[in-house]
């Protein structure tokens, strides 16, 4: 738990410093000879950092800790901050109601966040005064909250709201009412059936007189992605265009003055990025935002930094960055911005000012090579360090302080007393050469006590995305991964292709390809781990979740050396997934739909239509609310391997969506496959 509990709504500015030096900093570190191998309660105990906010004067930084309650079976999330100098950082929210999205005031004298507490179905914005007090309540609106901006003159919020479902029957609310769908897209996991009161879209709220008025009136797409400009005149943001069949993967960037009944104005139409971020140039001229590649190859984009010039549209892709992966753009004050890239080294560094220069070799990229950026905020303070969220190779996650000359301060400790519990696995870089010549990059875990020499069980536990990779950092890979080791087996994390990293030809190899180069990038780790000695041929095992589920599909159609599989949210038959899922946009854009080219849906079919080449035991699994993946993909290949008499089992969580948050059922999980594999590879 946390260092306090607090029975009112927050904890009393005035008493922070009560707190900080609370059990998360206070515990003794164990001596190295008290280490023992990871355990599933370790993986429980860690803390998740996310959703930084530095302070305007850059002093300090707000963020939340997750972690698990195991007792009450639920997550947990409270506010905390952290001091940029260096002292010890402040719980500011108890974690006995969630918190989320906490924002800074421009003024800096008051702190906003959400939260669902008491009798309110959906969380609300609260505010907490830096002076000191109680944390309380500001809004009270229909609809959900996706999002909020401060105004420049901290007055007002900009609200991203989701529409409120239909209100139900006045004469029996318990009475159910029927779904209606109009879109094209009408499945979003986490949400269910897209309905047409569904849409998002922008209100202002007067902070002082708390009323909200609408923006703009409802549209078929939704609002994202909302900043104001620097005066606080305009309001600019994308409608998002990705399932529209008129311009697939798109996002419109759109431009509005801060006033209810102003018409919109289509600034640009533009590919659509992941993870997208709007920031506006000090004059108000710019937008600096993501933009993906559009095309076959939108959903394996590298999303690349660009500028659109509100005036007349013209975009322009930043030279420095049109050939890696940026994310987490941020203002760093003076015209400045930082971002974080995704590299081939598997590491993951800051990089600064990537406005200027003709290519990424010329970015100058900042931190410890040892730790991966995860996440970072900056201030309008050009002088003053950045909060990062950074992790490495037996480094939970925790904040750091990040200067302009690159160097790194811990500013946390959040996970210090578990890291220094565990006696972590050692992770390597390993390469392997595929039959058609691809050289693939990915990571090595071996089993402490390894006897030189020696064969032990091998897994491939393959990453998810696919636009993803496994990075030297504990919350970059799966600590899936890190549990299998500790059990004795040596854990293969390959980067194949469609990974993100290295560059936009590498991860766009799969499209409308799967099952293809990504296998055969898994079959070169699996001949290269025999061919070093270390993997026992008679033992070879394979497993992953959502992408990952779906290759570890494909490769127990393909290979019977494999003894023990496990496939979490995966699908083994494309058709069965087509108007059931969330991805219709990719269906249309990439595959086009079945009726157009059969033969093609037919073969990324391939582990249900051949299923009885299927040989080694598989655990299937996945969430029963899933969206994403349905449970259905699982569903059918276990049903198929029973009728063919191959060892299987099928798990399915009640409630869940694509990733499993019940702790009960996160612990149910990782025994289960623990479980599987040391039944059918020891």
């Amino acid at each position: 738990m946390f260092a306090a509990k607090h029975s009112g709504l927050g904890l009393a500015l005035a008493g922070w410093a009560a707190f900080a030096a609370g059990p998360l900093l206070a515990q003794s570190t164990p001596s190295a000879a008290a280490r023992h191998a990871v355990t599933i309660a370790d993986i429980l105990a860690l803390r998740s950092l996310s959703e930084l906010d530095c302070a305007p004067d850059g002093r300090q930084a707000v963020y939340v800790v997750g972690e698990a309650d195991v007792k009450a079976d639920k997550r947990r999330s409270a506010l905390w901050l952290a001091d940029m100098a260096g002292d010890a950082p402040l719980q500011l929210t108890s974690g006995e109601d969630s918190a989320s999205a906490p924002a800074f005031s421009p003024d800096g004298r008051t702190i906003a966040f959400l939260s669902k507490r008491g009798k309110d179905k959906l969380a609300q914005i609260w505010l907490l005064d830096r002076r000191g007090g109680e944390a309380s309540k500001l809004t009270d609106v229909k609809g959900s909250i996706d999002g909020f901006r401060w105004s420049p003159d901290s007055k007002t919020l900009l609200l991203t709201i989701s529409d409120p479902a239909t209100e139900p029957p006045k004469d029996d609310p318990e009475r159910p009412l029927p779904v209606v769908v109009d879109d094209v897209k009408f499945k979003q996991d986490g949400t269910g059936f897209i309905t047409a009161e569904s849409h998002t879209h922008l209100a202002l709220f007067d902070v002082a007189a708390r009323t909200e008025t609408r923006l703009m009136a409802t549209d078929a797409f939704d609002a994202g992605a909302a900043e104001w400009s620097p005066d606080g005149k305009y309001v600019v943001y994308m409608t998002d265009h990705t399932a529209d069949p008129a311009d697939l993967g798109g996002q419109w960037l759109t431009v509005v003055e801060a006033r209810a009944g102003a018409a919109p104005k289509l600034v640009a139409k533009l590919r659509g990025a992941s993870g997208q971020t709007l920031l506006w140039s000090a004059d108000g001229t710019t937008i600096t935002h993501l933009v993906g590649p559009g095309g076959k190859a939108d959903q394996y984009g590298q999303p690349h930094l660009a500028q659109t010039v509100l005036a007349t549209g013209q975009t322009r892709v930043l030279p420095a960055t049109a050939g890696v992966y940026v994310s987490a753009p941020v203002s760093l004050g003076a015209g400045r911005i930082g971002v974080v890239l995704a590299e081939d080294r598997r590491e993951v560094p800051a990089v600064v000012d990537p406005l200027a220069g003709t290519s990424s070799a010329g970015l100058r990229r900042l931190g410890d090579r040892r730790l991966a950026i995860l996440e970072q905020c900056g201030s309008a303070d050009p002088k003053a360090a950045r909060a990062v969220v950074a992790s490495g190779d037996g480094q939970p996650a925790e904040i750091y302080a990040l200067d302009a000359k690159g160097a790194l301060k811990p500013l946390t400790s959040h996970n210090k007393v578990l890291a220094e519990s565990v006696l972590w696995a050692k992770v390597e870089d390993y390469a392997a050469t595929a039959k058609d010549g691809n050289e693939v990059h990915g990571l090595l875990m071996r089993p402490s006590g390894m006897a030189a020499g020696g064969k032990v069980p091998t897994l491939l536990w393959i990453h998810g995305g696919p636009n993803a990779q496994d990075i030297h950092a504990v919350d970059g890979y799966s600590m899936i991964a890190e549990l299998l080791a500790a059990q004795g087996y040596a854990v293969l994390m390959p980067n194949y292709r469609g990974s993100s990293g290295r560059g936009d030809a590498y991860a766009a190899a799969l499209a409308a390809d799967w099952g293809n180069k990504d296998v055969a990038d898994l079959h070169a780790t699996l001949d290269w781990a025999v061919a070093q000695g270390f993997a026992d041929p008679a033992r070879l095992g394979a497993g992953g979740w959502s992408y990952g589920g779906i290759l570890t599909d494909f490769l127990i159609v393909r290979d019977n050396r494999l003894k023990a599989a496990f496939s979490g949210a995966g699908e083994g038959n494309i058709f069965a997934l087509f108007g059931v899922d969330q991805y219709i946009q990719q269906y249309t854009q990439e595959l086009g739909p079945p009726w157009q080219d059969p033969a093609l849906w037919m073969r990324l079919s391939e582990p249900l239509m051949h299923a009885d080449r299927i040989r080694t035991p598989t655990l299937f699994m996945g969430g029963i609310a899933d969206d994403n993946v349905p449970l259905v993909g699982g569903q059918q290949l276990y049903q198929a391997l029973k009728l063919t008499g191959v060892p299987t089992r099928l798990v399915g969580y009640p409630d869940e969506n694509h990733g499993i948050t019940r702790p009960s059922f996160q612990r149910d999980r990782l025994e289960r496959i623990v479980d599987w594999f040391a039944r059918y590879l020891k």
